[in-house]
């Protein structure tokens, strides 16, 4: 599977009103042509942030199921986030690692996640459970599995280099992106 169609499976298989942080690049616009929701955070230019930024959201919202859907250039540029995760324990925190193992939005330069299993780093680090998908077919129930119960969980998603369809960039600025959000949180 490619990380388009990763990421409109796990769109579609939301419950509610999750939260979903979105790595900045290609996972943002991807993200956004699946389905644009008031609940979709979407970072842009932030480099690693992915994780500090949902478990942020994910400890001052407890209430709320927070989603990261990031990319295995991003965990590896925030590594230690896992361990933070993994110490601080959100149990209302799904980590999911969409792993092209490359820098996609740049021009898919190789990343180290071949030479590494993140998924037992996530284990290692505190996350109460941790997976590989490597199919399509899979992945919708490893996600439900992972929103009925209590986390943090982290999903790695094997997906390919291949990009079906060249999204747009996302039409909001900033500062609309933060408030659009902010005001989902209310």
């Amino acid at each position: 599977m490619n990380r388009l169609q990763a990421i409109k499976i796990i769109i579609d298989n939301l419950v509610g009103d999750e939260l979903i942080v979105n790595a900045n690049g290609a996972i943002s616009r991807e993200s956004f042509f699946c389905k644009d929701r008031k609940e979709n955070f979407y970072l842009l230019g932030s480099m690693g942030l992915p994780a500090s930024v949902g478990l942020g959201i994910a400890v001052t919202r407890p209430e709320r199921k927070v989603i990261i859907l990031d990319g295995d250039g991003n965990v590896l540029m925030g590594f230690g986030n896992l361990a933070l995760i993994g110490a601080l324990k959100p149990q209302n925190l799904v980590h999911i690692v969409l792993d092209n193992q490359a820098y996609g939005t740049t021009g898919n330069q190789p990343t180290i996640s071949s030479k590494i299993f993140l998924d037992r780093i996530a284990l290692a680090s505190g996350y109460r459970s941790s997976c590989c998908v490597e199919t399509e077919v899979e992945l919708p129930g490893r996600f439900s599995e992972s929103l009925a119960q209590l986390g943090p969980h982290f999903i790695q998603v094997n997906v390919t280099r291949e990009v079906i369809r060249k999204c747009n960039r996302i039409p909001y600025s900033a500062p609309q992106i933060k408030e659009r959000f902010k005001n989902c949180l209310l």
